[in-house]
């Protein structure tokens, strides 16, 4: 298997789709969907384009989440194991696999630890880039009723999240305002099943960012604003950001994910089962060295957690203190994904 790692931010938001979508939908004798996320922004000239696409199946306590496509803004598909492997959720949610039939691999699917890692990250470059919150405003609104999808009705719940962020290094400074607003649009009807899974990975995504800015205020507020939507599943999700730079510039991204074609189906319970002969690998660690030899084939053994090279918070500082070099402004957006070009491409690759 390999994966690797995009941008902070745009990783927590990808990483947990697989918690999102496990929620989706009710549950017959099966059922499937598909699932789509798309995004335009300045950057393309507000060309809309396929960030993520996949679908799913589901029964009783059961779902399988296939990632179709991914593009390289949400990581990639190479973010969850490369193409071909899929998600199994057990138990509503209380264990997750991720299978990869290409390597006849599958491995435990750990969020909080991947989260965790991912503010290691940034939190092991504080040495050298120094990043500052300010003007802080979240909160999150009831809009009323929303409208029709898929045949439910939704609550239509508005989520401001804005503050300027200020990075410096080595004497040199460069601050960002960023204003966001996301539209919920929740199936309060789907209430029951949606709890466990949106409701973790929403708190999964906000603390993921929490402990890298490690700003007290925000994390008030974010969580205040968190607990305003519980309502359902958001079925469809629309996420609008205005980015403005110290001289005025700015940058726009609107991000829309929907839940469609829902269909009642026979899924027998090999769907939801490891195949025969396939091996479990383990999850690395942040703390873990990358390998040396990414060449190689197969995934890290359960009885082997150790290899060759620099570990990936010490790649994090590398990466920092390199993109130095160009400016504190590139260099405090690019940490990780640095990083993840220099070792974890082919972290699954020992």
């Amino acid at each position: 298997m390999r994966l690797r790692f995009a941008r902070p931010a745009r990783f927590a938001a990808a990483a947990m789709l697989p918690l999102l979508f496990a929620a989706a939908v009710p549950v017959a004798d099966g059922t499937t969907y598909e699932f789509i996320m798309k995004t335009q922004s300045t950057q393309t000239g507000n060309k809309e384009t396929v960030s993520m696409r996949g679908r799913g199946t589901f029964t009783g306590d059961d779902a399988r989440i296939e990632i179709v496509e991914a593009a390289s803004s949400t990581g990639g598909a190479e973010t969850f194991g490369g193409k071909g492997t899929y998600f199994i959720v057990k138990n509503s949610g209380k264990e997750m696999l991720l299978v990869d039939p290409n390597e006849k691999q599958y491995m435990k699917w750990d969020i909080a630890n991947m989260f965790a890692g991912m503010s290691k990250v940034v939190n092991a470059v504080g040495g050298l880039v120094k990043m500052k919150m300010s003007d802080i405003k979240v909160d999150a609104q009831d809009m009323g009723a929303g409208e029709t999808i898929q045949g439910y009705a939704t609550r239509h719940v508005r989520m401001v999240q804005n503050y300027t962020m200020t990075a410096s290094m080595f004497g040199r400074t460069s601050k960002t305002r960023s204003e966001t607003t996301t539209d919920y649009y929740f199936a309060p009807a789907l209430k029951n099943l949606s709890n466990p899974f949106v409701s973790n990975s929403q708190a999964m995504a906000m603390m993921s960012q929490l402990d890298m800015f490690n700003n007290p205020d925000y994390k008030n507020q974010m969580a205040a604003a968190n607990a305003k939507l519980q309502y359902g599943v958001p079925l469809k999700t629309v996420t609008r950001a205005l980015n403005t730079d110290e001289k005025g510039k700015q940058e726009t991204m609107v991000t829309t994910m929907e839940m469609v074609n829902f269909k009642s189906a026979n899924v027998p319970a090999s769907t939801f089962a490891i195949p025969a002969g396939y091996q479990l690998v383990e999850m690395p660690s942040f703390n873990t060295a990358t390998a040396g030899n990414a060449g190689q084939s197969g995934g890290q053994n359960t009885g082997d957690a150790k290899t060759d090279g620099p570990s990936i918070v010490d790649e994090a500082k590398t990466s920092a203190a390199e993109g130095a070099k160009e400016g504190v402004k590139e260099a405090s957006k690019e940490i990780a994904k640095d990083a993840a070009k220099k070792k974890l491409k082919g972290i699954f690759k020992r």
